[in-house]
C-alpha cells in the first residue's frame, strides 16, 4: 500500500468538505469546474476558481476546507488572519514526510 501524498490529503479534503456543505449531488454536479489535485500545488488558482464559481461563500468554503485539512495532519487551527494559501503551506510543513534512502534516521 503507497503512502498518501499531500496533493491526495488536499484534494480529499476538499472533496469531502464540499460535499458535506453542498450536499453530495451538488458536489457531484460541479465539481467538474474543479481539479481538486490542483488546489495543493495552485492555491491561488483554487481559491480563485472557488470565488468566481461561490462568490462570497467561497471564504466559508476555503476555511472549512483549511480544518478538514488541519485536522487530518494533526494541526492546531491557527487564527483567521491567515488566507487558503498560507494555511495550505502550514499544512503541508504539518505532514509527515517519508525518510530519504541513505537519510539519517531511515
Amino acid at each position: 500500500m503507497s503512502a498518501v501524498s499531500f496533493e491526495d490529503l488536499v484534494s480529499q479534503s476538499v472533496s469531502e468538505t464540499m460535499s458535506k456543505i453542498l450536499g453530495s449531488t451538488t458536489w457531484k454536479s460541479v465539481n467538474f469546474f474543479f481539479d481538486t489535485k490542483t488546489a495543493a500545488s495552485e492555491p491561488e488558482a483554487f481559491a480563485a476558481l472557488l470565488d468566481k464559481v461561490f462568490g462570497f461563500t467561497a471564504k466559508v468554503l476555503q476555511k472549512k476546507i483549511a480544518e478538514t485539512l488541519l485536522n487530518k495532519v494533526g494541526a492546531v487551527q491557527p487564527s483567521s488572519t491567515l488566507d487558503f494559501r498560507q494555511i495550505l503551506r502550514l499544512a503541508k510543513a504539518k505532514f509527515p514526510r517519508a525518510p530519504v534512502p541513505g537519510q539519517l534516521g531511515s
